[in-house]
């Protein structure tokens, strides 16, 4: 059984979806990682698994089980791994309930008084739960567990008091700028950058406004040994920091309103985000095949974005073009794990010469940058960035 265990899920599990596979592992009493590492119990495998966690996994005597056998099974015991005991089990942080994060709106640049501003950070949004005896982060869904892919981060936030925190997991290049593309290739100095405090030694403050829980936060963070935890920089002057911000080749700012509440989990004009690089999240609903150095694994993705329909009001995925570019071959691997073509949702309606050759798969996300939008809605020069675990496909929308 798996109760107890902490596995990473790789290759197309026959019927299910990435996500639906996960959650059934979770509802076990599984405690599921996104990559494979030296705490990993089991790597559950379905077909085309990819080389690059089953050689990790292998490297480091973590044991492998095939999905159809994984409930059954599943046992650390074959890597020489000690089983789980009492002391192993969800410690009352990772029990506790997770929270939603506040969304900002886009929109142009908010002035006057009242505003603060901050960098928008490129990585992956985590909330962060400080308890007695243990550190959670979660993605923003909820529905994956980031704890063991940044132990660094763990590490330092073990030094804090008992709260929740909500901040960007980020990872700096070499200029000192968040690379969402270095995060997820494993590269730069990760970093967890803390912008609000939602709760301290079991009380909630999101009804304060912001400038009482930043300031909160200035106390809490003062626990953190080194340099990894970090509050996000705080301004006054808007304009001048997106000029900087544009100068740098960064993504954008976010403005908050000083007064304003925390609002879990909707999306408020309290908060803007100003964008000045073109990148957001896209659905991946299929793939083209690979010629050549790419015939096993995917010549290009095939993304989409939820939009309103003007004449029934109802919410459809609507084609916005291909991408092909930004990949390693490693990357390419990762990729195809995630495709999974069983009972796949109507895809929407696409060029022809692209249903020609598309292979559909269960909707996921991924992260893109592109030059613009043209004027038939499609991207320019789109290169891909990552995949994104912290959304969820109904989540992504056209952003402005």
């Amino acid at each position: 059984m798996v109760t107890g265990l902490k596995v990473v899920v790789t290759g197309k599990i026959p019927g299910e979806s990435r996500q639906t596979a996960e959650a059934k592992l979770r509802t076990a009493g599984a405690l599921v990682q996104s990559s494979v590492t030296a705490t990993t119990d089991v790597l559950v495998t379905g077909a085309n698994v990819g080389a690059t966690k089953l050689k990790k996994a292998q490297q480091l005597g973590v044991s492998i089980v095939g999905w159809e056998d994984v409930f059954t099974t599943a046992s650390p015991a074959a890597s020489g791994k000690p089983s789980p005991s009492a002391s192993s089990a969800p410690t009352p942080a990772s029990a506790a309930r997770i929270w939603a994060p506040m969304l900002a709106q886009a929109g142009e640049l908010p002035t006057g008084e009242g505003w603060l501003y901050e960098v928008k950070w490129d990585g992956i949004r985590g909330v962060a739960t400080v308890g007695e005896l243990a550190v959670t982060i979660h993605s923003r869904s909820g529905k994956s567990d980031l704890t063991e892919r940044f132990p660094t981060v763990v590490g330092e936030l073990e030094n804090l008091p008992p709260c929740v925190l909500d901040g960007e997991l980020v990872a700096l290049d070499g200029n000192g700028d968040a690379s969402f593309q270095e995060l997820q290739l494993g590269k730069g100095s990760t970093r967890y950058i803390v912008f609000d405090l939602l709760e301290l030694n079991g009380t909630p403050l999101v009804s304060l406004p912001l400038i009482a829980r930043q300031e909160a936060l200035v106390t809490v963070l003062a626990h953190a040994t080194g340099n990894v935890v970090s509050q996000s920089p705080v301004f006054e002057d808007g304009r001048k920091l997106l000029d900087h911000i544009e100068a740098r080749s960064m993504e954008g700012i976010v403005a908050k309103r000083a007064k304003s509440a925390y609002l879990e989990g909707r999306r408020d004009s309290s908060w803007v985000k100003v964008k000045v690089r073109n990148e957001q999240e896209f659905v991946v609903i299929g793939y083209t095949p690979g010629e050549g150095s790419r015939a096993s694994t995917f010549g290009s993705l095939i993304l989409a974005v939820n939009v309103i329909n003007e004449t029934h009001g109802g919410v459809e995925l609507t084609y916005c073009g291909k991408v092909g570019t930004g990949f390693d071959q490693g990357l390419l691997e990762e990729v195809c794990e995630l495709f999974v073509t069983d009972e796949v949702p109507k895809p929407p309606e696409v060029p022809r010469d692209v249903m020609k050759e598309a292979i559909w798969v269960q909707p996921f996300v991924a992260q893109v940058a592109f030059q613009r939008w043209t004027e038939d809605g499609r991207l320019w020069h789109p290169a891909f960035l990552g995949v994104r675990e912290d959304k969820e496909p109904e989540e992504v929308t056209k952003e402005t």
